[in-house]
C-alpha cells in the first residue's frame, strides 16, 4: 500500500504527463527543464500529517554573497507572485511550496510554469551582474 507521499508524487507525475510537460523522474523527484534552468518537484511529509509539494529551481551555482546580490534578491522577492529567491552556500535558488493533500492540477501546472519561466529569466540577469554558473552550464557533462 502506497503512502500519502507516494500517492501525491504519483499524482504529480500524472498531472505533468496529462499536461504534456516533458519531465524526467529521478531519485524520487520530478525534473522539468526550461531553457537554462529546471524545476525539481517532490512530495514530502510535513508535520507528520500533511503532504507538502516542494518545487525548487537552481538559478546559479558558485556565486558569492554580496550586498548587491542580497538587495537584488530582496527586490525580486518583493515582486514575485510565485516563489521566493534565496542565497545559500554560494547558490541562488527559486522555491515554492504547495499543499499536496488536495492537489489541484491547474495550481501545479501554473506553479511549475511560472517557476520555470522566472528561473530561466533571472539566471541570465543575475549571472551577468554577479557571476556564477547557470544550472544548464553546471549540469553539462562538458563543464
Amino acid at each position: 500500500m502506497a503512502t500519502k507521499v507516494e500517492e501525491v508524487q504519483q499524482r504529480i507525475e500524472e498531472i505533468l504527463a496529462a499536461a504534456g510537460y516533458p519531465h524526467v523522474v529521478e531519485g524520487g523527484r520530478v525534473r522539468v527543464e526550461r531553457g537554462s534552468s529546471a524545476v525539481f518537484i517532490a512530495a514530502h511529509e510535513w508535520q507528520e500529517r500533511f503532504v507538502i509539494i516542494e518545487l525548487v529551481s537552481p538559478v546559479l551555482d558558485g556565486v558569492a554573497q554580496s550586498d548587491g546580490l542580497m538587495q537584488k534578491i530582496n527586490a525580486l522577492n518583493e515582486k514575485l507572485y510565485f516563489g521566493k529567491v534565496y542565497w545559500r552556500s554560494d547558490e541562488v535558488w527559486l522555491a515554492h511550496n504547495l499543499l499536496g493533500d488536495h492537489l489541484d492540477s491547474d495550481e501545479l501546472i501554473a506553479s511549475v510554469g511560472m517557476l520555470a519561466v522566472v528561473a530561466d529569466r533571472i539566471d541570465d540577469e543575475l549571472q551577468k551582474r554577479f557571476g556564477g554558473r547557470r544550472w544548464r552550464d553546471a549540469a553539462s557533462p562538458t563543464k
